[in-house]
């Protein structure tokens, strides 16, 4: 992809301008969906965090209210500065320290073994290598530590798998998201251990605990 003035545009730096505008009006976009879908799933994901917790891809911060308070210390990634901004601004009224850095998912800038939990929100549908991400994702973790995934995947019904894969294409020309990708069978292929913990509106929603490769079994309490 090339700019007006020839330069090369990676689908990263794409996916970043797009949220970087979407960014004031983004809470209020998700609208009906976030009500009957991903809302519910909010509160359950945050009570999964625990300990220094990495929220990649964390946008406006629409689940730091939700978090833990197991949680000891919140560290927020994302790719738009001004998605940040927002997020700075609802972790005002938080319990625990916060800090947020702009970062690439698939090249995290923390070294290895730095966090309690990894915690993903609808990021790896737009992600442009979710393989890397998760692999970042499982390099930062503790070995005890768990990853906790809140995504929409392919539908295992076919009728509403194959209506996703036909609309895909608009919404990632659109807003850089992928309507249909299989985000739990590309952690199991990982090595992943994943664990399902809810699901909402025909499955598409789901959230789930994945223990990263070669760790030690993670306890859901």
């Amino acid at each position: 992809m090339s700019t007006p003035n020839g330069e090369t545009r990676s689908e990263t730096d794409r996916i970043r301008d797009i949220y970087d505008e979407r960014a004031p009006t983004y809470d209020r976009s998700l609208g009906l969906v976030e009500r009957i879908a991903i809302g519910p799933l909010r509160q359950q994901f945050g009570a999964l965090l625990r300990g220094e917790t990495l929220e990649v891809g964390v946008g406006s911060g629409l689940n730091l209210p939700y978090y833990s308070p197991a949680v000891t210390r919140a560290v927020g990634v994302d790719l738009s500065d001004e998605m940040l901004r927002h997020a700075r601004e609802r972790a005002r009224e938080l319990p625990f320290p916060a800090t947020f850095v702009q970062a690439d998912a698939a090249a995290l800038p923390f070294p290895d073994a730095t966090f309690d939990t990894v915690a993903v929100s609808l990021a790896l549908c737009t992600i442009p290598d979710p393989a890397q991400a998760l692999r970042e994702a499982a390099r930062v973790c503790r070995p005890e530590g768990r990853v906790v995934l809140l995504e929409h995947v392919r539908a295992p019904a076919r009728p509403l798998a194959m209506a996703q894969r036909l609309l895909s294409p608009l919404n990632e020309r659109a807003i850089g998201c992928h309507l249909d990708r299989d985000t739990f069978g590309l952690a199991r292929s990982l090595s992943f251990v994943v664990e399902p913990i809810a699901s909402r509106f025909f499955d598409i929603f789901q959230l789930a605990v994945a223990r990263p490769p070669a760790s030690p079994r993670v306890t859901l309490d």
